[in-house]
Parts: C-alpha cells; structure tokens; sequence
C-alpha cells in the first residue's frame, strides 16, 4: 500500500513539473521531428540597437533583450496536440494571460510573466489546424508599454 501512494506522489509530482515555462516549451519541443527552431541572442539585438532611431516603436524594440521562434508546421499530429495541452496550462504556471483569440479556426494567445510591475517575458502562441507557433520575447517591459501595443492593434 505505501509503494502505490509513493508510486501515486512521485506521478503527481512529475505530472505539475512539465514545461512549467516559456523556456521549458522550448526546450520540450524544439528538438521534435519537423521542428523549426530559431534564436536571435542578446548579442543581436544590442547590435540592432545601435541603428535604430527614437520612435515609439523603437523605444518598445529596445527594451527586447532576446527572441526565439518555434515553428511547429511539419509537425506530427501528436507533436501539435501536446503543444496545444501545454500551452493551455500557461496560465496555471505563473502566466497572465493577455489575449485570447480565437476566430476563424485560428488560436492566438499572448501571455505575459511579470515580477513586480515589469514584464519580463511575452509568450505568443498561435495555432489553427495543421500549424502551430510558439514566440518567446524577453526583456524589461513596463505594463503601460504592453497595453499601448495591445491597444495598437486592430480590431
């Protein structure tokens, strides 16, 4: 009796500590068969920095410190419904959600991980049938910064 419980804990725990993060979803799925994988480094984008002029659009670009991309299009059927599953569990691991989208078949999720008032990370997910896309943005965002991008966007 006591090795089933033991059996039954050890399940639970390993079962809340899949892909708890934007970079646990990356490391899960970037090496999957089919798998686009691409990241621009800290490196980069300091770089681009260097060129770009003071619109608001660049003021918001200079405070990404890194970008990685996820294209999961060739994927097996297996490989997007497990993506799917762990993208829905976000939300429940530290994320706030942004956006929810969902017209036309297409999906897009944005959601956002925060310490005290400053954004550290974004997360976009877009899925629709047969094509999955995971972006993960980092940098030092401020809240108002986000709601003026989120308010930029067309209805």
């Amino acid at each position: 009796m006591k090795a089933h419980i033991l059996t039954l804990l050890l399940l639970c725990a390993s079962l809340t500590s899949v892909a708890q993060t934007g970079d646990d979803l990356f490391r899960e799925f970037k090496r999957e068969p089919n798998a686009t994988y691409m990241k621009i480094p800290p490196f980069v984008t300091t770089l681009g920095k260097i060129f770009m002029g003071d619109d608001p659009d660049a003021q918001m670009a200079k405070k990404v410190s890194s970008v990685r991309i996820l294209d999961m299009d060739l994927c097996p059927a297996g490989v997007k419904r497990r993506f799917e599953r762990r993208i829905n569990a976000l939300s429940r691991k530290g994320y706030e959600t942004m956006a929810h989208i969902n017209e036309d078949g297409e999906r897009l999720r944005i959601y956002a991980r925060a310490e005290d008032d400053v954004v550290r990370e974004l997360l976009i997910a877009r899925s629709e049938e047969g094509s999955c896309t995971l972006v993960q943005v980092k940098g030092k965002f401020e809240r108002k910064d986000i709601d003026v991008l989120m308010d930029e966007q067309p209805t």
